[in-house]
């Protein structure tokens, strides 16, 4: 598990001081794949620096598996001790950070050299990690004869390399295309499954939450401002930042400009413009052909999205609901009894 307790971080520039996490409490399970998400800014890639101490906090604590890593008020590793915990913790980056007059053997072997293991032992375990990653037959080549999404696979390797029981990745689909993401993401979760890696993945897109996380955190200005499992996130975002985050990662986001556009039109004397979340426990269901013959109202749908996410389906629905004042209050009840949730837009 790692724990993080009321951590905080402030760096000075020539305009003062800047907060970039502030009071942060978290609990990341063992062999989880958690999300940290956040605009440009809101101190996520500060914070993943934070817990192998490549930052140093102003105050808080840190556990990861048990062992302290930083306590502001106690002892706090340093030196050979720090190192050693480091050996745990595997990280990613968003530029690959290879070494390119390096072949992809000597970038995997390269936090191995100092390890005192034999070379035939690094070997075998610059092999088992290519067979790992699906990049056997490039032992050889260098990074400018990859492709981005093969530079990436040979650095989840390298960090890899000496069995860490944590992998922190920062960033580290941004500089990719759709298909090479999607590749990485896949790898993420194998390796998720095959070792029983916790993974810690900071990112802008909610995208790859949506895809590969079971818990993420949101943060805004330094500050965690909504936590919880991804399916209920989704389901029922709280916060303006959160619901901005899931709009982006929809059809149904583009609602508003909509709006704006008044490309929309309705009688709103007749009718109501709703948001329609189908959980796992309607999702499937033939509720929407069942009001309009169970309660004569017509139901005109504008927007529709269907999320597959780790936990299960969640669909979202943007619709005008017409008939009589009555009998779309009564569909409304009926939406919300058989666990849709129902937003009253206009």
């Amino acid at each position: 598990m790692i724990e993080i307790r009321n951590l905080n971080k402030t760096f000075k520039d020539k305009n003062g001081e800047v907060v970039a996490v502030k009071d942060v409490n978290l609990k990341i399970n063992d062999g989880e794949i958690y999300g940290i998400i956040g605009y440009s800014g809101a101190g996520k890639s500060t914070l993943i620096r934070l817990l192998n101490l490549l930052e140093k906090p102003d105050s808080g604590y840190i556990s990861i598996n048990g062992q302290v890593i930083y306590d502001s008020e106690g002892e706090t590793l340093k030196g050979r001790e720090l190192n050693l915990a480091r050996k745990g913790i595997g990280m990613i980056f968003q530029s690959f950070n290879l070494l390119d007059r390096s072949n992809v053997y000597d970038n995997i072997a390269y936090p191995l050299k100092y390890t005192g293991k034999s070379k035939e032992e690094i070997t075998s375990r610059v092999k088992e990690l290519l067979e790992l990653i699906g990049l056997e037959d490039k032992i050889n080549a260098y990074p400018s004869q990859l492709s981005g999404g093969q530079k990436q696979r040979v650095a989840i390797a390298r960090a890899l390399a000496s069995n860490p029981s944590v992998l922190l990745s920062d960033e580290a689909t941004s500089a990719l295309d759709p298909d090479a993401t999607e590749s990485i993401l896949n790898l993420l979760q194998e390796l998720n499954e095959k070792l029983h890696l916790t993974i810690v993945i900071i990112t802008h897109e909610m995208s790859v939450i949506k895809r590969i996380c079971e818990r993420v955190s949101v943060m805004e200005n330094g500050e965690v401002v909504e936590e919880g499992d991804v399916y209920q996130i989704f389901a029922n975002p709280q916060q303006p930042i959160t619901k901005k985050f899931i709009n982006s990662a929809s059809p149904v986001g583009k609602l508003e400009q909509l709006l704006k556009d008044n490309a929309i039109t309705y009688d709103n004397e007749k009718g109501k413009l709703v948001k329609l979340t189908f959980g796992k426990d309607s999702v499937g269901d033939a509720i929407i052909s069942e009001i309009s013959r169970k309660f004569n109202v017509n139901l005109n749908i504008v927007l529709a999205n269907v999320d597959n996410l780790r936990e299960g389906t969640l669909g979202n629905m943007v619709a005008v609901i017409s008939g009589e004042e009555e009998k779309v209050k009564e569909t409304i009840e009926y939406l919300e009894s058989n666990f849709v949730r129902v937003e009253v837009i206009k």
